[in-house]
């Protein structure tokens, strides 16, 4: 297997592997073409969310958002958010959530973020420890649904 190239998502990526890659947390490849197009425009067109994805042999087999957020504390300091931490099921266990997520902490500490967090279940922590993040807080959850 050939290493990953980490880069930010293109709109032809939507259909050559990323909605697979995404699969991998909840069924998302059936989208609408058209829905998909809109959303990706809608991303794209905000520098504060940022979707990076691993590039195998021409096809994306991953990817993870951050979202930077301009605060008033910190005298505005930024704060990034990683999201949808997902690799597709047939290249799990290479470390290549590992590499997006690096270049997303490499890519927030260059747009000068005080600090990048996320949300995780028990069971992943481990992976994200190894990495550098540490258990600060308990998240809570509202559902509107």
């Amino acid at each position: 297997m050939n290493e990953p190239t980490i880069r930010e998502l293109r709109r032809e990526d939507l259909w050559n592997g990323f909605l697979t890659s995404l699969d991998s947390l909840r069924e998302t490849s059936s989208i609408d073409k058209n829905k998909a197009n809109i959303i990706f425009d809608k991303i794209n067109s905000n520098q504060d969310y940022i979707i990076a994805v691993a590039e195998i042999d021409g096809t994306v087999v991953g990817a993870t958002t951050l979202l930077i957020e301009q605060k008033f504390i910190h005298d505005g300091g930024l704060v990034g958010h990683i999201e949808d931490v997902a690799v597709d099921k047939k290249f799990q266990g290479q470390k290549i959530g590992k590499k997006i997520i690096k270049y997303l902490l490499e890519y927030a500490k260059n747009r000068g973020c005080y600090k990048t967090i996320l949300d995780c279940t028990d069971d992943v922590k481990p992976f994200y420890e190894q990495i550098g993040f540490k258990n600060v807080a308990n998240e809570l959850r509202f559902d509107h649904i």
